[in-house]
């Protein structure tokens, strides 16, 4: 096993061997650690999920950078991490497994593609239930397929059994290349429940405190030979530095749908809203009677309103504030499940059918099966080409 890179790198990736794999878990454990040591950072997303960061955001109270490779592109995914670890230690959650992304031959839009480009070394986190020494030719297979083990900072064993079986796998280990850094056993804490589209938001569910999870993690990684190969400023060098951009007055006002059920938005996005001087007026579409007063737009993001469909189709005049609001003029962009409540009625798993705010014709249904799941792209004749991404059980 050799020793840990001395480069002192700007950014880790938490990268996994497939999706639900424990990445989330780690990554939380280490934003929890990192924020109780008080030092400087910035946690990011690889990929275009919105759920993760907001587990990122509960556990290190920064909201977290998505770096999709496929969306963003190489330029922008570089100038993103830059510009928001200029003063703080990155660290990115990958997606899905390591080498997953939008090619089935490559590393096109994969965790290790955005490694490649920021060259920030990766941390592995292995699932090791029920295994053995098997677990050694995976590693070893994931190292050959990334070229060399100086991509990689260290590996964590994830969901042991036992301190015995811990022992066990780092004794298998030892001939690796990389460093165990830590073997996480089985933590109710941790054990977070999963949905459709992946885990359950963490707005919907009670989640373990910041510091429980940073002494779970001082407990069961070697954070000080993990944290060693990183630039770590603490937060004080941060005190009295402005980072806000140059801010354009357009002196708007845009009302954000943001509760239980509405709440994917990229941090990102409304940061870059707020830069070009708009105000953004957040409400509870559940909650409030209507949207608010004397705003110039209308956002309704995406969420789970499927799961709060009864309560949405109940509050009567906030639907009809959508259908006033848009009738007369107001600009309005809705995506995911902010699209579905403005249609006539949606339909749930179940049969049951709700009204909705009769915006856009039609009924959306909730199905059984994956709708659609992948990348997705239009090419618009004022813009040209638009990328984006698809994950539904919906259809209209």
């Amino acid at each position: 096993m050799q020793a840990p890179s001395r480069n002192k790198h700007k950014g880790l990736i938490v990268a996994g061997m497939h999706s639900s794999g424990g990445k989330t878990a780690v990554t939380s454990l280490l934003l929890a650690a990192l924020r109780k040591r008080n030092l400087a950072l910035q946690p990011f997303k690889v990929g275009p999920d919105y759920i993760d960061p907001g587990y990122h955001f509960h556990f290190s109270a920064k909201h977290s950078v998505n770096l999709d490779p496929w969306i963003m592109g190489r330029e922008h995914v570089i100038q993103a991490a830059q510009q928001f670890t200029g003063n703080a230690i990155g660290l990115a959650e990958g997606v899905m497994g390591l080498f997953d992304g939008s090619d089935p031959t490559n590393d096109t839009g994969s965790t290790m593609e955005v490694a490649r480009w920021l060259q920030w070394p990766i941390l592995l986190v292995v699932p090791c239930q029920n295994a053995g020494r098997s677990i050694t030719a995976a590693i070893q297979g994931f190292v050959a397929e990334a070229g060399s083990a100086k991509h990689f900072v260290g590996i964590i064993l994830n969901q042991v059994n036992s301190i015995s079986h811990a022992d066990y796998l780092r004794k298998a280990c030892a001939s690796l290349e990389i460093p165990i850094l830590g073997a996480l056993p089985k933590i109710s804490e941790l054990r977070w429940p999963e949905r459709h589209l992946g885990l359950q938001p963490g707005v919907e569910q009670r989640l373990p405190e910041a510091g429980h999870l940073a002494e779970l993690a001082e407990k069961y990684f070697d954070l000080d030979l993990l944290f060693d190969n990183f630039s770590m400023p603490s937060t004080s060098s941060m005190k009295g530095r402005n980072t806000n951009r140059p801010i354009s007055k357009f002196n708007k006002r845009i009302a954000v749908a943001q509760d239980e059920a509405f709440h994917f938005y990229y941090a990102a996005n409304l940061r870059w809203l707020r830069e070009q001087g708009v105000e953004i007026v957040t409400f509870s579409p559940l909650n409030d009677t209507r949207i608010p007063d004397n705003v110039d737009g209308l956002i309704l993001g995406g969420g789970f309103p499927e799961v709060f469909a009864e309560t949405m189709s109940e509050n009567k005049t906030m639907l009809e504030s959508f259908k006033k609001a848009v009738e007369s003029g107001m600009p309005c962009y809705a995506e995911c499940g902010g699209l579905m409540v403005l249609a006539a009625s949606l339909k749930l798993q179940s049969g049951h059918c709700l009204s909705m705010a009769e915006v856009v014709p039609g009924m959306v249904e909730m199905r059984k099966q994956l709708q659609h799941f992948g990348y997705c792209k239009i090419n618009l004749p004022e813009f040209g080409e638009v990328r984006g991404h698809e994950f539904h059980y919906s259809h209209w």
